[in-house]
């Protein structure tokens, strides 16, 4: 029987901003309380899927406006329009605080795990807004992916038709609201990990449920699609 270890991870859990950098926001508190200071309810999810599959958990809390962990270092977005303007000594220090102190664990664990069992399956929690630019998103659950790894193929079909059969409401759509490939940290962590070794799978959940009653069915959903992809191999 395969070996697998099991991660949970959300990039983007929080819209803390230190003491340090608060001034930047001075005006914008309103900005740091949207879909752009964090992924509303993201946290909350990744936080009851960690707990009720006792799973190791990682979460990020420092706002993406200050510095978002799930980009490259190299992408524009790095940093946002509040905190782009900042001396590139700040900046280095922002990238040694916050960003590396975040993704570098999350790299040793996989790395540790990925020599200890057959593969690594991570799903890092996102949550997207229901409009963005005028355009109304018409998904509930947006599963992303690398469509060239089987494993993640695989994985990701799994886990739709166990949603579908947990969840028959809600629309699930592949590599949407944003593709899987995309520049982001599971991007960057199938650079350092081979396909039979880790599978990257981001899950996005769509805002507007966030304070209805049907985020208690999708979490409940998520967890029992999870604990019914993973129960054919062995959990390390």
């Amino acid at each position: 029987m395969s070996r697998r270890s099991l991660l949970i991870t959300c990039e983007h859990a929080g819209n803390y901003v230190p003491n340090n950098y608060r001034y930047l926001f001075l005006g914008s508190e309103p900005v740091l309380e949207s879909h752009r200071g964090y992924d509303i309810g993201a946290g909350e999810v990744a936080q009851f899927l960690a707990d009720s599959l006792k799973l190791p958990l990682y979460v990020h809390m420092v706002s993406r406006l200050l510095v978002d962990v799930n980009r490259s270092k190299f992408n524009p977005e790095l940093y946002s329009d509040y905190s782009r303007g900042l001396d590139s000594v700040v900046k280095k220090f922002l990238i040694k605080r916050y960003y590396t102190a975040y993704r570098q664990p999350v790299y040793e664990w996989i790395k540790e795990h990925a020599r200890k069992t057959d593969s690594v399956a991570h799903f890092s929690i996102h949550s997207f807004t229901p409009m963005l630019n005028g355009e109304v998103r018409t998904a509930d659950i947006g599963l992303l992916y690398d469509e060239k790894r089987k494993q993640e193929v695989d994985l990701a079909q799994a886990l739709e038709a166990q949603l579908k059969a947990y969840l028959p409401q809600m629309i699930i759509k592949h590599n949407y609201p944003y593709k899987g490939t995309a520049d982001g940290f599971t991007t960057h962590l199938r650079k350092e990990f081979k396909g039979e070794n880790y599978m990257g799978l981001e899950i996005e959940v769509n805002q507007k449920y966030h304070h209805r009653t049907e985020m208690q069915a999708i979490k409940e959903g998520l967890r029992l699609a999870i604990k019914s992809v993973m129960e054919p191999v062995k959990v390390a």
